[in-house]
């Protein structure tokens, strides 16, 4: 197994803060502009979860030693800043997903879960 970090707030993650505020932002947004069609729309936010190693590595390379020290800080502090101290799994990640999907979740819209042992992004 390995992990993926999920973190929005940590180091080295400028772009990828950017890009996962942007989609808190859109499913905020989508979420004012369909709720009256009764479409619900609402995002989960991952912590670092276990999965399966990439087929492919990220950009179809090799990670250079300056690079793996980089992700390396990532998945340190994405262990750290989780309360439960642990990965998620896939099937947690899942459940999440799968909740919020259900008709007891009929109710919610517009929000962004996080799903990441207490850390809330």
């Amino acid at each position: 197994m390995v992990t993926t970090p999920g973190p929005t707030r940590s180091v080295n993650r400028v772009p990828y803060g950017a890009a996962k505020g942007g989609v808190n932002a859109l499913t905020a947004c989508l979420a004012f502009e369909t709720a009256g069609r009764g479409i619900r729309v609402n995002a989960t936010a991952p912590g670092g979860t276990e999965a399966p190693p990439r087929l492919i590595p990220r950009n179809g390379a090799e990670q250079s030693p300056e690079e793996k020290v980089w992700y390396q800080q990532i998945v340190d502090q994405t262990l750290d800043s989780s309360l439960m101290k642990r990965y998620g799994t896939l099937d947690e990640q899942a459940a999440a997903i799968l909740f919020l999907a259900c008709d007891e979740a009929s109710y919610i819209t517009g929000v962004t879960l996080p799903v990441g042992g207490g850390d809330l992004g």
